[in-house]
């Protein structure tokens, strides 16, 4: 036993954590080449404090057990790296929930001798062979170099407890909104071994599936209820949700670059109007489209899983409802798109909501966009929802690295303060808002000639140097005036075709008259009612923004601070 106790056995150790490696390495390229390996050197600590416990208990049903758990986590992770860049994850084990015997059926004629299976099969193969080649042997690093073994044994254990620690208080989040300011503040050092990322995906996956089933058992009572649109003739309704689109950096609101060439033009021809105080409640994309999509009302209490979505509205009313999401959950899942696809692209939601789905997703928004157009629909009545990739990070891969659209560099960014490096990374975002610019005019052209309008929101807003060294967005619990504009702050603007004006002059002066009123975007869908000229018992005129009872009350951002209290102190 005393030797046991002062050993680490170092299989158990790689076996838990080459998988976690190999992801790092091929998911963060760009990451700092010291900062990478403290992580690498991190996230090996709870696997040794795992083996440490082996060796010191001294088991041989518990060592052999241990050693099957650690083949089979290694063998699988490494397909799934192979096949699909992601580690095991919340994703996969509902995707696996989810798969019938005719989808397992194909999924094995598909990949199961493919050659990266083959690689796993030879890897996994070799692994066990070394292990019991080297275990005959009787090898021990303990006795090859006994000092910086125990010294590194110490330091190992005590990263370990550590690790443990961080994915001990995992467990203590009861909604999705406290889960993700988990994942985005310790979960970086506690999940990327194979075995604590076992543990949150099934933690993530049970927390997940509690509030989609309430929500889906909500959508099916919304589609039992009546809804009608008024209006006989066509009629298009088109959503676009941007992604991390900073008012601040376009032009349509005075930025000093023109990133928004296209919008400016339209708003010049009267087609756009462009809202000059609206925010999101929260700055992830999970919570803010969420709640974006849902019939509730944040100020009023209102919980997003109680309310539809609008578009089990759209469709009640005889709409056809196209979701194009170019971030459904394809391949590589990170937290938001797990959040987002396992109730928006669920198999009941899509049955309930909507009438066609994307099966593709694009790096370049344009192509994604490109490839709607090719489906075309023959309803009367549509309504259309575009969930772009915008200028999400990192915004140099969202859009073509070519002359054409590298319209900027550091050399126009004005910034003494900042660095060549920070500059060209402005310069990049605003090539990316020039580029979404660009995109959403292919939307506006298409629907030109049809009776439509369209709203462009974006889920949030986005730090880009704008005031301090921060690029992307920050959690901290108290809000200031600064990160309140620059996170939450977003771009709104309704387009109309000149049908559209002329069938609905009404509307159209009430839209001219709300531009300057103040406007949370978990207030969307009854706005989309009345665009859409829709009756429901889903409808609150003081949540409608084109409505003159219109009450835009409290507008509370991550659940707990009032945001015109913040900016009027």
């Amino acid at each position: 036993m005393q030797n046991s106790c002062r050993q680490i056995d170092i299989f158990i150790v790689l076996l838990l954590s080459i998988p976690g490696w190999l992801y790092c390495l091929t998911a963060y390229p760009d990451y700092p080449i010291v900062r990478m390996i403290c992580w690498l050197l991190f996230i090996t600590g709870l696997p040794a404090l795992i083996s440490w416990l082996v060796c010191f208990i001294n088991n041989k049903l518990l060592t052999i057990s241990t050693y099957i758990i650690s083949i089979f986590l290694f063998s699988l992770n490494l397909f799934l790296i192979f096949h699909f860049d992601s580690m095991l994850s919340p994703w996969i084990l509902l995707l696996c929930h989810e798969t019938n015997k005719s989808e397992s059926s194909e999924f094995i004629n598909n990949y199961a001798f493919d050659t990266y299976s083959i690689l796993t099969y030879l890897l996994t193969a070799l692994a066990i062979i070394v292990i019991v080649v080297v275990k005959r042997k009787k090898y021990s690093l303990r006795n090859l170099y006994p000092k910086t073994t125990a010294a590194l044994m110490s330091v190992w254990l005590i990263v370990g407890f550590i690790q443990l620690l961080l994915l001990g208080n995992m467990f203590t989040k009861k909604t999705q909104y406290e889960l993700q300011l988990w994942y985005q503040g310790k979960a970086f050092y506690a999940i990327e071994n194979t075995l604590s990322n076992l543990i949150y995906s099934i933690y993530h996956l049970s927390l997940t599936t509690d509030e989609n089933n309430i929500a889906i058992n909500t959508c099916i009572k919304a589609s039992k209820t009546v809804a009608k649109c008024i209006d006989s003739d066509s009629l298009d309704i088109v959503v676009i949700i941007g992604e991390s689109f900073s008012k601040h950096h376009a032009s349509l609101y005075g930025y000093g670059l023109e990133t928004t060439p296209n919008m400016k033009k339209e708003q010049l021809q009267g087609n756009l109007f462009v809202f000059t105080d609206a925010i999101t409640p929260y700055n992830m994309t999970t919570l803010a489209v969420k709640n974006m999509t849902s019939t509730n009302s944040i100020s009023l209490g209102q919980y997003w899983t109680d309310y539809p979505p609008f578009t089990i509205i759209f469709k009640q009313a005889g709409f056809n409802v196209a979701m194009w999401d170019n971030q459904k959950a394809i391949g590589n899942v990170s937290f938001h798109d797990f959040s987002i696809s396992s109730y928006l692209h669920s198999k009941k939601m899509t049955k309930l909501a909507y009438d066609v789905v994307n099966e593709k997703v694009y790096d370049d928004d344009l192509e994604f966009v490109n490839y709607t157009f090719q489906h075309k629909i023959n309803k009367r009545h549509t309504l259309t929802i575009y969930h772009l990739l915008g200028q999400h990070l990192q915004a140099k891969c969202r859009y073509p690295n070519n002359k054409e659209n590298t319209v900027f560099t550091a050399n126009h960014i004005n910034r003494p303060d900042l660095n060549t490096q920070e500059r060209q990374s402005i310069a990049e975002y605003d090539n990316a808002t020039r580029y979404n610019d660009y995109t959403i005019s292919k939307i506006f052209n298409y629907y030109r000639n049809r009776c439509a309008a369209i709203v462009y929101l974006s889920d949030h807003g986005e730090e880009v140097y704008d005031y301090r060294h921060v690029i992307g967005r920050t959690h901290e619990p108290e809000k200031n005036k600064l990160s309140l504009t620059y996170q939450y702050q977003i771009p709104l603007m309704i387009w109309c075709s000149d049908s559209y004006k002329q069938r609905y002059p009404d509307i159209l002066s009430r839209i001219e008259n709300a531009v300057d009123k103040p406007f949370i975007s978990d207030n969307l869908p009854h706005l989309l009612f009345t665009l859409g000229s829709i009756n429901t018992p889903y409808y609150y005129p003081e949540k409608d923004l084109l409505n003159k009872r219109y009450h835009c009350g409290k507008r509370i951002v991550q659940n707990s601070t009032d945001y015109d209290t913040v900016m009027n102190e």
